[in-house]
């Protein structure tokens, strides 16, 4: 059973802030050096001081996480976030532009109640990483809010969710809009009990999958029962038992997955590489056609290609480039890692995982942040710039996963490698916070 729980949400005033695009910011694990930087330079009152401070030092007195807590504090006192008075579901629409197309994706931000993965109500597909979730846990006990939504999917065949919240917010003003090149964010609050009562219904009898925020929803988790085990008494209602989640249909039209490409450093380059490929699967050498960039044409080839197969993009150094395929995926994945779910062995970055990286090239195919050797990229172009550079040795570039294979993962209880999807764009920052002191 999926419980989910209006709330207070605790949101920026725009008399004390002036623009409020200026003040939100994408979630920690998205931000760069150089955007952390430009975020703290933007406004003396942009979440990054919250959400992803500067580390200027890493005593127990004055830390990035100590620092965030005071800020909040501060920010709470002088008026700059102010509570809401009534308990809200809060309706969140992102509108974007991607590839020349315009998106709009709705979401519905809520408390979502926290439950260990093997009671099925919230699922996961991917698997996590340590280091961020001891992050995430400091400055969860520092600030105590969530000031990251954990971005969740829900299916919603007929639209009958997707419907209501239509009806409920027609004709009505938001309570916030926040708008910049990247696109337009816009609130509006459902805080009738009628509504509500409908949607926790609906809801009731829904499974949730994390489309992004494993580790946010991870820490929640453990935060939750840190502080269940300090207390005195407990009871369901207490606010750590939940986490500010968005949720979004799995249908939604303006729901886009890109894929992540990954980079990958040898010790030599040369076309024995090429002839051991050829042993597991077509390497097809291409020529850029005139004018177009050389990462976007191969881009082009990769998604036609992956139509009927499992295909990939390979940038090669001295600007060369080569499509990759495989006719049967599942049965090369199979063969390669027989203990591979049967989930896994249609995605494209289980073969490449396994077959190409793992088998052939014979590396640890982990992201390094995980002790591996792969680097994460979801820009094609940068990938294959950074071969041009001889800062990489190889770029391998993917199609994105189908929304229907990340649900069928979780269904059957299995997990992606990290950082096989990408969400996009990411859910922002700011916009409404959940405290856990209410």
């Amino acid at each position: 059973m999926t419980d989910i729980r209006p709330f207070r949400g605790l949101r920026y005033q725009t008399g004390q802030v002036g623009d409020l695009a200026k003040v939100i910011a994408p979630p920690y694990d998205a931000i760069s050096p150089d955007e952390q930087r430009a975020l703290h330079a933007r406004s003396p009152y942009n979440v990054v001081r919250l959400e992803y401070g500067e580390t200027r030092d890493n005593g127990e007195e004055n830390n990035r996480y100590t620092r965030a807590a005071a800020t909040l504090a501060q920010w709470l006192a002088s008026g700059v976030l102010v509570q809401d008075d009534r308990p809200a579901f809060y309706v969140y629409d992102q509108e974007f532009e991607h590839g020349g197309a315009s998106y709009r994706r709705r979401t519905l931000l809520t408390r979502v109640r926290l439950e260990e993965w093997a009671k099925g109500a919230v699922r996961p597909h991917e698997h996590t990483l340590a280091q961020p979730k001891e992050d995430r846990l400091r400055l969860l006990r520092a600030c105590r809010a969530n000031l990251s939504p954990v971005f969740a999917l829900y299916r919603d065949p007929q639209g009958a969710i997707s419907s209501a919240v239509q009806d409920a917010v027609s004709g009505r003003s938001p309570v916030a809009v926040a708008e910049d090149a990247k696109g337009r964010h816009t609130i509006w609050p459902l805080s009738e009990e009628r509504v509500q009562q409908w949607l926790e219904q609906q809801f009731a009898a829904a499974t949730l999958y994390i489309a992004d925020g494993h580790h946010r929803y991870e820490t929640a988790l453990a935060y939750r029962n840190e502080r269940r085990a300090a207390a005195a008494s407990w009871t369901g209602d207490k606010a750590e038992n939940f986490v500010l989640a968005g949720l979004t249909a799995a249908e939604d039209p303006g729901l886009l997955i890109l894929p992540i490409h990954r980079l990958v450093q040898l010790p030599q380059v040369d076309d024995s590489i090429l002839e051991r490929l050829r042993q597991y699967l077509a390497v097809e050498e291409v020529t850029p056609a005139q004018g177009q960039a050389a990462a976007q044409r191969l881009l082009e080839l990769v998604t036609e290609r992956g139509k009927s197969a499992a295909a990939f993009g390979l940038c090669w150094p001295g600007e060369r480039l080569f499509l990759l395929t495989v006719e049967d995926p599942q049965g090369l994945v199979g063969r390669l890692c027989p203990e591979c779910p049967g989930q896994w062995r249609t995605l494209d970055v289980a073969v490449l995982e396994f077959a190409l990286l793992g088998t052939i090239l014979g590396i640890d195919p982990s992201p390094i942040e995980d002790g591996g050797t792969v680097t994460i990229v979801p820009n094609a172009h940068e990938a294959c710039q950074r071969v041009r550079a001889s800062h990489h040795s190889l770029a391998f570039l993917l199609n994105p996963v189908p929304v229907e294979k990340v649900l069928a993962v979780a269904d059957a209880g299995q997990r992606m490698p990290p950082k096989s999807t990408f969400f996009h764009p990411k859910l922002a920052t700011g916009l409404v916070i959940n405290r856990l002191d209410d």
